[in-house]
C-alpha cells in the first residue's frame, strides 16, 4: 500500500525558501499544494481562489422572496444564515440581503475560531463561495439558482 500523499505537499521551510516557485506552480500550473510543518502536524492548503470558487459551486444559495402589502414591501430571506433583506422593490431587498450576508461573512471570518466551534461551522463553504465572488456579482450569485429554476419552469 502506497504512503504517498494524495495531494502534492511541500515542507514549510522548502515552501518558504522557494515561495515564488510554489506560487507559480499553484497559480500558473493550477496545482494545489499542501504546505506542512512539524512533520505534517500542521498544514495549510494553497489554491487559486477561482479554482476554489469552482470547487464550491455546488453550494447554492436558496433565497426566498416574500411580497407583502400588495407588493409594496419585499423581503429576501436567506433562512439558512438568518439573513433578511428588506426593500420596496425586489432589487432593493436583494441589495440589502447581500449587504447583510457580507456583514455576516466578515464577522464569520474575523471570528472563525468561535464560529468553527458552533453549528454555524457548516456555513463555511457557502460563505467562502460568497467571499470569493467579486462584490459586484454577489447579488447575481444569490439568485442564480432561482433564475435557473424559473427558466426551467417556463
Amino acid at each position: 500500500m502506497s504512503t504517498e500523499p494524495t495531494l502534492p505537499s511541500v515542507d514549510f521551510s522548502e515552501a518558504k525558501a522557494r515561495l515564488s516557485d510554489v506560487m507559480t506552480s499553484v497559480f500558473h500550473q493550477r496545482q494545489p499544494r499542501l504546505i506542512e510543518r512539524h512533520r505534517g502536524k500542521e498544514a495549510m492548503l494553497l489554491m487559486r481562489p477561482d479554482d476554489l470558487a469552482r470547487a464550491l459551486a455546488s453550494f447554492r444559495f436558496d433565497p426566498q422572496v416574500v411580497y407583502a402589502d400588495g407588493g409594496q414591501e419585499v423581503t429576501v430571506v436567506l433562512e439558512q444564515f438568518g439573513v433578511l433583506g428588506f426593500g420596496a422593490t425586489f432589487e432593493a431587498a436583494l441589495a440589502d440581503s447581500v449587504r447583510e450576508l457580507r456583514e455576516y461573512a466578515q464577522e464569520f471570518f474575523a471570528q472563525f475560531t468561535f464560529y468553527s466551534a458552533t453549528d454555524r461551522a457548516a456555513h463555511l463553504p457557502w460563505l467562502l463561495r460568497f467571499a470569493l465572488t467579486p462584490p459586484d456579482r454577489q447579488a447575481e450569485l444569490l439568485i442564480e439558482d432561482s433564475r435557473a429554476a424559473a427558466g426551467r419552469a417556463g
